[in-house]
């Protein structure tokens, strides 16, 4: 039964050390519906402090003007600007394009007085969405909140700790 609890925390350390990842789905529903036309998926992982973003995103009704991480927010919430993804992570004047590249995570990001750790708890609990502005709608036409995938290794982990449970009780 030792040997059971030390490779549960040997795994459970083992997945803590691995990047997570991050999903966002936008739409123009998310973003006060209407007339709002476009959607794009953005796939996140983040590794220590940097988040790779890698997604596309199309049908806007005018050319992209802008795009931010917006946060924190729960769905249908607005928040503050917390970084700009500007013309080298998203394709600006265009009505489709790719969003590619990364943004680090820094203290107080936007005038904000977030810290990094403060950050991450906001980014785990779903309070930070990805907006596509653009001149029809300078609010955002599209958004989309960043939501944790869950880890295959989670569900394992987390199977084995219910086993473990039935196990033990069965014993008494």
């Amino acid at each position: 039964m030792k040997l059971l609890f030390s490779s549960l925390a040997l795994v459970s350390t083992l997945s803590l050390a691995q990047a997570q990842n991050f999903i966002a789905h936008l739409d123009g529903a998310q973003d006060g519906g209407g007339a709002r036309m476009g959607m794009g998926t953005v796939s996140i992982t983040l590794s220590g402090t940097t988040l790779t973003m890698s997604g596309s995103f199309s049908g806007l009704t005018t050319a992209a003007s802008a795009a931010h991480i917006h946060g924190p927010a729960a769905p249908g919430i607005n928040g503050g600007i917390l970084y700009s993804l500007g013309g080298s992570v998203i394709t600006l004047g265009s009505t489709a394009g790719t969003i590619s590249g990364n943004v680090s995570l820094i203290a107080n990001p936007n005038g904000t007085t977030f810290s990094v750790a403060d950050q991450l708890n906001q980014l785990n609990s779903g309070l930070w969405y990805v907006n596509i502005h653009d001149m029809t709608f300078p609010g955002g036409e599209i958004r989309g909140q960043i939501l944790a995938v869950p880890e295959p290794a989670t569900w394992a982990l987390g199977g084995l700790g219910v086993l473990g449970l039935l196990a033990w009780r069965r014993r008494k």
